[in-house]
């Protein structure tokens, strides 16, 4: 199993999965890591919408794993709090 602290890179290519701390779904993230194109970059959980970010040269690519787990139906609204 991956983590997003440990990923695998293979050819400039990161793939982890991630469990997503608000709805509990498990999907997997491909991005590609050339360096010296790098910087941050934005993701969100398919079945939420929380957004987590990860270091990529462009858009990384989200697949869905396994759905939520925590019974609801709702979005994910970031506070500002």
């Amino acid at each position: 199993m991956k983590h997003a602290v440990d990923p695998d890179v293979v050819g400039g290519m990161s793939i982890f999965e991630k469990s997503c701390a608000f709805c509990g779904a498990r999907f997997r993230v491909l991005a590609v890591r050339a360096a010296p194109g790098a910087h941050p970059e934005e993701y969100d959980c398919p079945e939420c919408g929380m957004t987590y970010r990860t270091e990529a040269a462009g858009e990384p690519e989200v697949q869905l794993l396994s759905r939520r787990t925590d019974g609801r139906s709702d979005r994910y609204q970031q506070t500002m709090f």
